[in-house]
């Protein structure tokens, strides 16, 4: 099973319910496994439901953290992975109680998808994985099922409700002209007069110094890139296209690409055995992106964070309704 399956089958399973994952597992340190984490309703959330989950990010703490701040930060997961299992079973409730069912047809074909998507629609992968993972078929189409139902009650009572102004991306864009900073960027050819193409060092910078003087005489520089150079935009005609070049081109090459005129052909710049000419065809200064631009990108994070919100007042009117205990635990 690769990573990303991998990641995808916990993910899974943490999003919907800690008991779809069964047997062995290392405990954590310091911390009983066996016991009540937190009742709600009529469910029952173990500690070791909990513990199983926050599993690989004990290892991935462990691996940088020790002591008092490993122990904060394993705290830290355990109650947010904990609160996220309360938050999953009070929802399902929810739809239990006003009646909702997922039809079958449409859980097969969620199931389908997911087999296509992480294992290229071959179930004896996934019932490999599975095993690995110490989970039935059943309880994986399970942790699916309880996910559409999420979504689906999330979709309905706080999504849908949720919709931005135009007036509002208006103000945040205004408000916050420095998050839509555009750096100066400039549009740039480059030569690259190589070992490969010339071995004689004494050859290659003649070539370099004789191709610099055909680009200042008027020369069509990109046709001399795309007949002399060895670097790997020659059969662009040497075209970098609009760049940041503090950011992407070597610092001594930044330097020099900074310091030519627009229109200009630079002096040859040698790097190991290679000899680069660079030609700025354009500069564009810093500015602020237009608004249109922007836009969907604003709007987008507007409703994100007020979804978050709404979503947040939802679970706890339903938190409200609803009998949930956390029992305390010892320290991890």
């Amino acid at each position: 099973m690769n990573h990303r399956q991998t990641l995808l089958l916990s993910c899974l399973a943490l999003s919907l319910v800690a008991a779809a994952v069964r047997g062995e597992e290392e405990p954590l340190k310091r911390m009983r496994v066996d016991g009540v984490a937190a009742y709600v309703n009529k469910h029952v959330i173990t500690l070791s439901d909990v513990l199983v989950l926050i599993e690989p990010v004990r290892q991935q703490l462990g691996a940088t953290y020790t002591g008092a701040a490993l122990q904060e930060r394993l705290r830290t997961a355990f109650d947010s992975t904990l609160a996220t299992l309360i938050d999953r079973f009070l929802v399902l409730d929810a739809y239990e109680k006003q009646g909702g069912r997922l039809p079958d047809w449409a859980i097969e074909q969620r199931v389908e998808e997911m087999i296509k998507e992480l294992f290229n629609g071959d179930r004896a992968a996934l019932m490999q994985a599975l095993s690995k993972e110490q989970m039935t078929y059943d309880e994986w189409r399970d942790t699916i099922k309880r996910q559409m139902v999420v979504q689906s009650m999330r979709q309905a009572n706080v999504d849908q409700y949720v919709k931005i102004a135009p007036g509002r991306v208006r103000a945040y864009y205004d408000g916050h002209a420095d998050e839509f900073q555009l750096p100066a960027h400039m549009h740039v050819r480059m030569l690259v007069v190589t070992a490969e193409k010339v071995p004689d060092h004494e050859q290659r910078k003649r070539q370099a110094e004789e191709l610099v003087q055909r680009g200042r005489d008027g020369a069509d520089f990109a046709a001399l890139a795309t007949q002399f150079s060895g670097g790997s935009h020659a059969a662009e005609g040497g075209d970098w296209g609009w760049i940041d070049p503090t950011h992407e081109l070597r610092s001594e090459l930044a330097r020099v690409a900074e310091a030519t005129e627009t229109g200009q052909v630079s002096d040859p710049v040698k790097i190991a055995d290679a000899l680069y000419i660079i030609k700025v065809e354009g500069r564009r200064e810093a500015d602020v992106a237009p608004f249109d631009d922007v836009y969907s990108q604003i709007e987008r994070a507007l409703r994100q964070k007020e979804i978050q919100s709404s979503y947040a007042i939802w679970l706890a009117r339903l938190k409200g309704d609803a009998f949930v205990k956390i029992v305390p635990t010892e320290s991890i």
